[in-house]
Order: structure tokens, then sequence, then C-alpha cells
């Protein structure tokens, strides 16, 4: 969902302020990440809701390094694509959390993006750094109806299992992966599934 955003979105913070400085809503967040090769920031910011009924609304998720010519400034690095119509991305709910999931001892951002409808799809995204700061997508995935719980040096996720006669809500089986980063890229586990009625589904950390 993240991209490369344009030149020139540079804001000065001074050192006393904290990241909610970069926000231009009062009810958007923002997080920082003290990654191997410095610190970034997000910040998620919802629009309004597109009409009464759904709660999709246009979210815009940005990413910032510390700027390399501009005292106290903070360069957009990273930003959420928008939707044809819409000033962001159209999602439901995004959320992002700071966890250092590829077990090198340093922060790395996941973001989750939750779509409406009966599917229920997140997307996600990892963000780490380049040597040199800049931040970059590392691995993005999508969950048809999927659950994705963040712990350090870790993802762990959940998703239906379908039988051919299973209707869209009432799959026979969830089955639990683990996502884990090794020898340079990010590798899916493959674990059991376990019967719908016995499985034990948490909340999920993203969307």
């Amino acid at each position: 969902v993240l991209e490369g955003a344009p030149l020139g979105g540079t804001k000065v913070i001074p050192p006393t302020q904290g990241c909610r400085a970069l926000l231009d809503a009062a009810d958007a967040d923002c997080a920082v990440a003290h990654t191997a090769a410095g610190d970034l920031v997000v910040t998620t910011e919802p629009g309004p809701r597109v009409d009464d009924v759904l709660v999709s609304r246009p979210w815009t998720v940005r990413v910032y390094r510390p700027s390399p010519t501009v005292p106290d400034g903070w360069e957009l690095a990273l930003e959420s694509r928008a939707t044809d119509g819409y000033a962001g991305a159209l999602f439901a709910r995004v959320t992002a959390e700071v966890v250092d999931v590829t077990g090198d001892g340093a922060d790395e951002l996941v973001v989750g993006y939750r779509a409406e409808g009966t599917g229920h799809v997140l997307d996600y995204d990892i963000v780490a750094t380049r040597d040199d700061g800049a931040p970059l997508v590392l691995a993005h995935d999508e969950l048809y109806r999927g659950t994705v719980v963040v712990e350090p040096g870790r993802l762990v996720t959940y998703s239906p299992v379908y039988r051919e006669t299973d209707g869209n809500c009432c799959p026979s089986w969830i089955r639990r992966d683990t996502v884990r980063y090794e020898r340079g890229a990010f590798h899916v586990r493959r674990g059991p599934r376990v019967p719908t009625a016995r499985a034990d589904v948490p909340a999920g950390d993203l969307g």
C-alpha cells in the first residue's frame, strides 16, 4: 500500500515536540520506530466516512525520515496510494505497530489495512530502513478474513480454510501460520489447521 512519496515534503519540528507535530488532523495518530539505520515516524490520518452506511474512509499513511539537509527536518519518504476519487487509501481501519519483527534488535514498522465487506481483507506492509536511513517496504501480504498478531521476531497469522460447501461466514478450519525473517527474506511457515469450533483466534493487532 505504501510507495515512494514526491520530493519536497519536509516539515521542521523542534526537538522539544513529539511526532504529533507532523499530524494534520486531531483524530490522527503517530508512532516512532528506532530502526537499525535511524528513526522513522509513521502517521495514520483518517478522512471523513464516504457515506452514512459504510465505515470505510480515505486514510493517509505517511512514513517520515530525518532530513539529511534540513536541521530538525522530517522528510516524507513513503505514502499510501490514494483511491480513485478519494484523497487517501479507502479502508475501514488502519493501524501501525512498532516491533522488532526481523529479530535484529531494532524496530520495524508493521502497518495493517482492513477493508470493508464480507471478505474483511487485511493487507499489511512491513517497513524497515536501508543502510542510508531511507525506509523501504520489506514485505507485503494480503489475507482474506485474516488476523495478524505482531510479536518480537515474528508475525502470527490466522486464516480461514474452506470446504467447497462452506459459506463465506463459516469456514471449516482456521490455519495458524508464522512469518519470520531468515536469510534476508520473510518466510511463511504453514501451521496446522484447526476446526473452527476449537480455534482460539485472538483479536489481532492490525486493522
